[in-house]
């Protein structure tokens, strides 16, 4: 009876260190899939620079979801910056497995390879580079790529979309300003001495008394206003009421 314990035991041991053997053989390792990653970078990166090149040669593919989560650089963006340096100058800085890439609203788990890049441009200046290969079906598809020169790019847009939108709105509120004053004027003509404001900005401080409704702005009522004001009055409208800005 002992004897056929002690085989058994035997054998659940031997089973558990065969399956252990068979599971640890079928688990990826690491350092293929980090070949893998680096393998798709490098023909990225080649059919990237042969796409700028050449009109016949086909650009190289960016992941859909990565352009979805990231929309402030689409993938000609990529293209055309990677392309733009000097590839025989291309080091690989580090590279890292990643089970999740991005943060917050824009984090997708999966697998990922991120790796960083130091290179310099046609003149020789030093870029940093990285990229993410997210890894779908044993394949690797480029998910995400920025540079140096492409942050510098992606911020100098955005400042001028800011810009622009900025003074859309200026110049929206400036355009309905006129046509409210020029309802006014018409119904009181003695508005006409106290003109709109241009640019200005409604600050406490500035402001004489309180706001005004439309209808009830009067000459009268901006002359009242003018008395206390040692400098030259204007109208600005906040909402839909008027202010007397003393300027």
């Amino acid at each position: 009876m002992i004897l056929n314990l002690r085989s058994t035991r035997r054998q659940q041991i031997l089973l558990l260190t065969l399956c252990t053997a068979l599971l640890t053989s079928c688990a990826p390792d690491p350092s293929v899939i980090q070949s893998q990653a680096l393998e798709a970078a490098a023909k990225w990166f080649d059919q990237a620079k042969a796409s700028q090149s050449s009109d016949d040669a086909e650009a190289p593919s960016c992941h859909a979801f990565g352009l979805l989560k990231f929309t402030d650089a689409v993938c000609t963006d990529m293209i055309e910056h990677a392309a733009r340096l000097d590839a025989s100058t291309r080091r690989i800085e580090r590279v890292e497995l990643l089970k999740c890439f991005g943060q917050g609203a824009k984090e997708v788990c999966g697998e990922f390879a991120e790796i960083w890049f130091n290179t310099k441009t046609v003149d020789g200046v030093g870029v940093k580079e990285g990229m993410v290969l997210k890894r779908d079906n044993e394949q690797f598809r480029l998910y995400w790529y920025r540079s140096d020169t492409l942050f510098t790019e992606l911020t100098d847009r955005a400042e001028r979309q800011e810009a622009g939108t900025k003074s859309g709105q200026m110049a929206a509120k400036q355009e309905q300003l006129d046509a409210i004053y020029t309802q006014m004027v018409e119904r009181d003509p003695s508005v006409y001495a106290y003109p709109p404001c241009i640019d200005a900005r409604v600050t406490s401080s500035a402001m004489v008394g309180e706001l005004i409704p439309q209808q009830q702005v009067t000459g009268l009522v901006l002359d009242r206003r003018a008395d206390q004001c040692a400098q030259d009055l204007c109208l600005a409208l906040v909402g839909k009421r008027i202010a007397a800005l003393c300027i």
